[in-house]
């Protein structure tokens, strides 16, 4: 769940077939140009593309490949450099004996680009990926030896994949915070930055990790410390999926599959969890009584919609445990803590297990002091691999780019956290919140079945300037979630403001073009957000208000009142919403521009 992918095989099949077999299992994931490169009889045969992965294969099926049995492919989403061919993965050095492909940024590229042109090198491209290939001309005869010195001229966070002509039954990848899994059989042996990616020929791979460099031959997989080439024993872990590429069906698109998947989702997430008398119980998680009662303080770590369920989570632990805990813009957490207070516990939050400032925030806290505990929907990744503990968020695999399944079973799962927490602490909560919870995914399953939006709310929405979301407490978080999804899909701006805030600046926005959407399933909020909606509606806005009755022009009314259940339900509108405005405007749903399924550079 990269935003670049890296494929690499070595073995008796024709490699060129296993890359594109392998890249188009993490196509889903966002990318803009991609590219193979082969060993040929002593030369490397390229083929790079700017757009889908399909535009590749139609030049190759134009001019095949020649027969080779090992080789790299790639899938970029731009960093360094325009989309174009030339910008394109794999790269190569002058001489054309070396090929690289690379996910990640080069820190220090303007440095290493000056010194290569000093030297007489010539550089096609505008990339800092280019530059290893070229780094690799001189130095050790030895592949192993000389990518460790090159990456250890390397600053930023980044993974390698490089093949060399001269050594061509050989395969050396590193790892400096970018993913690298990597399996072998008895004669073969593959590589990619997503075991997904290897699903069809492997059922268990190794993952590097920080800081190691991996040795790839056919049969046989050497790992070593980067910094002195010490081996490592790697641990095999098993790889999800049976290698089939995932379908929409009848859904058409991934995320309305995955939205209309969520109760399904909801209730793996609750079984063994929560039981029918309402007992919340982690051990299976390796989270017992004695650790949730040595909890003084909570800091979460997560971007995008992982952040807004934590701050969903705030609110929950604050009203019910007394617990102190703040929800933490992971990319900013390095930067601006420089402590934490003795018995805080860190949770990551993170869909893919990979997102690089989630994972860099985590890190961070460890120094300071903290246990880490992960919720993660991929629990061989590297955010659980660095835990002490971790709670499998079993959403299953999420394709599309925007999160539907993953964010809800983030917030099911922080319930359950602090249903846990309360119990450990002797202030349990009320049993008819914890049966709402039980109960919410049937009683989505048929709102679900039944629901329709109205087709002028989507019109509006479609052809607005922009679109204000407003709420109060977990409400509030709920609509940050609503803006997001519609800003992501539809590119529609949209802006999440707390309710209170809409007569201190935002309501200068407002005019009858505006619609404005009010989350409202805490109903001991109603009658302010009642008095925000009717300020709006007053400057001619579109009111819509979703869960309480508040007099919006239109009304989306939630068939549960418990707000355990009514916010996870109030939801689906929201998604549902962000789905049809950008169908309206002929957006594409799995795959929005400029964005990529799991964030792995900074």
């Amino acid at each position: 769940m990269h935003m670049c992918g890296i494929m690499g095989y070595v073995g008796p099949k024709q490699a060129a077939e296993v890359l594109l077999g392998g890249l188009k299992r993490l196509e889903y994931r966002g990318y803009d140009s991609a590219g193979i490169a082969l060993e040929d009889e002593g030369s490397i045969y390229l083929r790079r593309k700017a757009g889908a992965l399909r535009v590749l294969e139609e030049v190759l099926a134009e001019s095949p490949p020649p027969p080779s049995h090992i080789g790299i492919g790639h899938t970029r989403w731009a960093t360094h450099g325009g989309v174009s061919d030339r910008n394109a993965h794999p790269h190569t050095d002058c001489k054309g004996e070396n090929a690289i492909v690379h996910n990640g940024i080069i820190e220090n590229a303007d440095e290493l680009r000056a010194e290569l042109l000093n030297a007489g090198h010539v550089l096609r491209s505008e990339t800092d990926s280019e530059l290893v290939a070229h780094l690799l001309e001189t130095g050790p005869a030895d592949l192993r030896v000389r990518l460790s010195e090159v990456a250890r001229r390397c600053e930023g966070a980044y993974a390698l994949l490089v093949m060399d002509v001269h050594q061509p039954d050989r395969l050396v990848a590193v790892r400096r915070t970018s993913p690298i899994a990597i399996g072998a059989t008895e004669n073969e042996a593959y590589v990619a930055s997503g075991a997904i990616a290897l699903a069809p020929w492997l059922s268990e791979c190794i993952y590097l990790d920080d800081g190691e460099i991996a040795d790839i031959r056919p049969g046989k997989i050497e790992v070593f410390r980067l910094e002195d080439l010490e081996p490592i024993a790697k641990t095999l872990h098993p790889i999800e999926g049976d290698g089939e590429l995932p379908d929409a069906g009848e859904h058409g698109t991934f995320y309305r599959k995955e939205l209309m998947e969520q109760p399904i989702a909801w209730r793996r997430v609750m079984a063994g969890r929560l039981d029918d008398v309402g007992q919340v119980n982690l051990r299976d998680d390796g989270i017992d009584q004695e650790f949730l009662r040595s909890v003084e303080r909570i800091v979460f770590l997560a971007m995008g919609s992982s952040l807004h369920a934590c701050q969903m989570a705030v609110e929950r632990l604050a009203e019910v445990v007394h617990l102190p805990a703040q929800a933490e813009l992971a990319s900013e957490f390095r930067d601006t803590r420089t402590f934490l207070e003795p018995g805080t516990l860190a949770i990551a939050v993170s869909q893919s297990g990979e997102t690089i400032d989630t994972l860099a925030a985590l890190r961070h806290a460890r120094d300071l002091g903290a246990k880490v505990l992960s919720l993660v929907n991929a629990p061989a990744s590297t955010i659980a691999r660095e835990s002490d503990y971790v709670l499998d968020l079993r959403a299953g695999f999420e394709i599309s780019v925007a999160s539907t399944k993953a964010f809800t079973t983030q917030v099911i799962a922080l319930e359950l956290l602090t249903a846990a927490l309360a119990q450990a602490r002797a202030c349990p909560l009320p049993p008819t919140d914890l049966h709402a919870l039980r109960a919410v995914p049937t009683v989505a399953e048929d709102f679900l079945a039944a629901f329709h939006l109205p087709k002028e709310l989507i019109e509006t929405c479609a052809q607005a300037p922009g679109v204000i979301f407003l709420g109060r407490g977990q409400d509030l978080s709920l609509a940050r979630e609503g803006s997001l999804k519609l800003k992501e899909l539809s590119y529609v701006w949209s802006e999440a403001f707390a309710a209170g805030e809409l007569k201190h600046g935002p309501l200068a926005l407002v005019d009858q073009r505006v619609p404005v959407i009010v989350c409202v399933t805490d109903p001991r909020h109603a009658v302010k957000l009642r008095s925000s909606l009717a300020e709006a509606t007053a400057r001619g806005a579109y009111g819509v208000a979703v869960g309480s009755k508040l007099g919006a022009t239109l009304q989306v009314t939630l068939p549960l009142k418990e707000r355990i259940g009514a916010y996870l339900l109030g939801a689906l509108p929201l998604q549902l919403l962000a789905v049809e405005v950008a169908e309206a405007r002929g957006c594409p749903i799995d795959q929005p521009r400029n964005l990529a399924k799991s964030v792995t550079v900074e």
